[in-house]
């Protein structure tokens, strides 16, 4: 495994748990090099990551390595056999979560994710699934962010810094709404 490929992998586990976008055993990291995706391994915790850690799949699909990588590999997979994405990091952002259990689309409503981030779609399937991956996939076809119900976060980008970016702005649009949406609620007994 080329050693920038769990470095890099290795130091944005740490800026995703230290930031607050999801806890350290939750979530997982990937990128692609040529039809090579590498991914963080299935019970991993992001802050600590090391080299046998970080796991090499197959793009075109299922491989023996499936098995010890991220139960969402599939979903990595899907998206990068949909999309331009050459980087995708998952977390299990709070006010995301919690958003997505009540709504079916979070809109932004700060400046920033009105402009950088646009709507950001709330998807269905179990964590894992084939169901999950095709929503998910599907949904980042035309958005940067889509929000698994319940579940957490999926950001893509063209590098870990572009996706680690677009899944903080996501968890900052979330916030301001789901804040928002707690003031207009007091307010309005």
């Amino acid at each position: 495994m080329p050693i920038e490929a769990w470095m890099e992998i290795s130091r944005f586990g740490k800026k995703v748990v230290q930031s607050g976008l999801t806890s350290s055993r939750f979530g997982n990291i990937s990128i692609l090099r040529g039809k090579d995706i590498f991914i963080t391994r299935t019970r991993t915790m992001l802050d600590e990551l090391c080299e046998d850690q970080i796991i090499n799949v197959d793009l075109s699909g299922p491989c023996i390595n499936d098995k010890i990588a991220s139960t969402e590999v599939c979903v990595h997979r899907a998206i990068y056999n949909k999309t331009s994405a050459r980087a995708i990091i998952h977390t299990h952002s709070p006010y995301a979560v919690a958003l997505s259990l009540m709504d079916d689309k979070i809109e932004p409503i700060d400046s920033e994710g009105k402009h950088f981030l646009g709507p950001m779609p709330v998807v269905n399937g179990g964590f894992g699934t084939d169901v999950l991956a095709e929503n998910v996939s599907s949904a980042l076809m035309a958005h940067s962010a889509c929000i698994a119900r319940g579940h957490g976060a999926f950001a893509l980008g063209k590098s870990l810094d572009e996706a680690y970016t677009i899944a903080c702005m996501a968890e900052h649009s979330s916030q301001v709404r789901y804040l928002v949406k707690i003031y207009e609620g007091i307010n309005s007994i």
